[in-house]
């Protein structure tokens, strides 16, 4: 059995919740089983906001991730969270490299990527998640990148063009980062 389990973390407003609807629906366009758990602050805008990815190729018995194989973080307040929480994840770290120092994090893979000022390069920093789907993708083959494209092409055709530039933007980073898990 493989099962892969993946926190995005960030706040409010960077579509960490989103991201991981993204990931788990191209996962489930591949056959396997994935479950989404979210968590979030009080604050409406701003407050912490947390996706749990479980993607298995069996039926998923327990969709909560207690550590997970990766950890996606977006802002600091994520990664300190995490980290007091005990959630240091087993296998890699990938993280918005320009909002978050992850230089207390060792012995683990870690991908450090500027996401939010390369979407914001691109036309919108909103875009910033999708960027990190396509650094985990290339990175880690999980998930097929058509897959995630495909799930992008549904869910934001009004925005296709820009999100599909921000996605390809993180596979084109992942690939020279050289980070393989």
């Amino acid at each position: 059995m493989v099962r892969w389990e993946i926190s995005l973390f960030g706040f409010g407003g960077q579509g960490i919740i989103r991201g991981g609807q993204i990931l788990g629906e191209a996962a489930v366009l591949e056959g396997k089983d994935a479950a989404l758990t979210v968590a979030y602050g009080p604050e409406q805008v701003g407050g912490w906001s947390r996706a749990d990815v479980v993607i298995s190729d069996e039926p998923i018995d327990f969709p909560l991730i207690i550590k997970p194989d990766i950890l996606i973080v977006m802002s600091q307040e994520g990664l300190n969270r995490s980290l007091n929480e005990g959630r240091v994840p087993k296998k890699l770290l990938i993280y918005d490299s320009e909002l978050v120092d992850a230089s207390k994090v060792k012995g683990i893979k870690m991908a450090g990527f500027p996401a939010t000022k390369v979407a914001e390069q691109l036309g919108s920093r909103l875009v910033a998640n999708v960027m990190m789907l396509g650094v985990l993708s290339e990175i880690t083959k999980i998930v097929k990148q058509e897959s995630i494209l495909n799930v992008i092409r549904r869910k934001f055709p009004r925005a296709l063009e820009l999100n599909e530039r921000a996605f390809m933007e993180g596979v084109r980073y992942a690939k020279e980062s050289g980070v393989i898990v």
